[in-house]
């Protein structure tokens, strides 16, 4: 099975018509769409997804997947109710645009079994009678402990992923680090419908993890990958770079891909810098120069 490349409009600065364009001519196989703000629930017609469908599929391309970025972590209680709001709208979006994958923030996972991190904060719970899909914030003087946040962290993505199965969307949850004892209990946590991680290799040299190894260790959980590189400096702190630029053994892992019959997208992504956009077009080049050794 070839591995499938895509390339995420965001990177290209310019109007969503414009960097769907200027995407087509990286010659990848998909684009992934920012469901914040370039096809935002609260503003999309039906009208208007259409006209973005056709004008991905006249450029011989698909939806490679939606974003939908946040400033907090996903159980964050500041501003919570609004964030899932945000999700479960961007979630029903993916199949009007063709796809079924939307990535999103998780942030830090709270370890359960670690101390409490602050006393006299709020407790954040469910108000299953108002709603049972409303996170209310209730104040009171109990600690919030790392096991009360593992503990929404998991009510929350059990009631995202019950909704994804009525929408035909399933998460891809961007993390902040690859703790993969943290990572596997609180997948095994969500039991409502499919959840699936996104391994991005530029995140786990910047926290010391082996990007190869990680992926061996939870293949079976990765349903999508940005492409992102980074170094690391003398003092461990790390620093994203264009794809080829970083210390990401590329060689290895994308064989390592294909062995497997990864069969989700490769997003090549630059969240920073300022040549953007050609930093991503060398960095599907120099995939490209890989991949082929790696396919059917």
């Amino acid at each position: 099975m070839s591995l499938r490349l895509a390339v995420a409009t965001e990177d290209f600065a310019s109007s969503l018509k414009k960097a769907i364009g200027l995407a087509a001519t990286c010659e990848v196989a998909g684009i992934r769409l920012n469901a914040r703000s370039e096809v935002p629930a609260a503003e999309a017609t039906e009208s208007s997804l259409r006209q973005v469908l056709l004008y991905v599929r006249e450029r011989q391309l698909q939806v490679a997947g939606l974003s939908c970025p946040t400033r907090h972590a996903l159980h964050d209680p500041e501003y919570l109710e609004p964030r899932i709001e945000v999700i479960r709208k961007s979630m029903s979006l993916a199949r009007k645009l063709a796809t079924n994958e939307l990535l999103i923030r998780c942030g830090r996972i709270p370890d359960p079994d670690g101390e409490s991190a602050a006393v006299n904060s709020p407790t954040v719970s469910i108000d299953e009678q108002a709603n049972p899909f409303s996170f209310a914030t209730s104040s009171g003087s109990a600690a919030t402990s790392p096991a009360a946040e593992f503990s929404l962290l998991c009510e929350i993505l059990n009631d995202l992923a019950q909704h994804g199965n009525h929408v035909g969307c399933v998460l891809n949850l961007q993390l902040a680090s690859y703790d993969q004892r943290l990572i596997k209990r609180l997948l095994s946590e969500v039991r409502t419908g499919p959840l699936n991680i996104v391994l991005d290799p530029a995140t786990a040299v910047m926290t010391g993890a082996s990007v190869t190894s990680t992926f061996r260790d939870l293949y079976q959980h990765v349903g999508y990958i940005r492409a992102r590189d980074a170094v690391r400096d003398v003092d461990g702190a790390g620093v994203e770079v264009g794809v080829g630029d970083g210390v990401v053994d590329w060689v290895e892992l994308l064989p390592t891909l294909a062995e497997a019959d990864y069969s989700g997208w490769i997003c090549v992504e630059r969240a920073g810098g300022d040549t953007r956009a050609d930093d991503v077009r060398r960095g599907v080049s120099h995939l490209k120069t890989l991949i082929p050794q790696t396919s059917d």
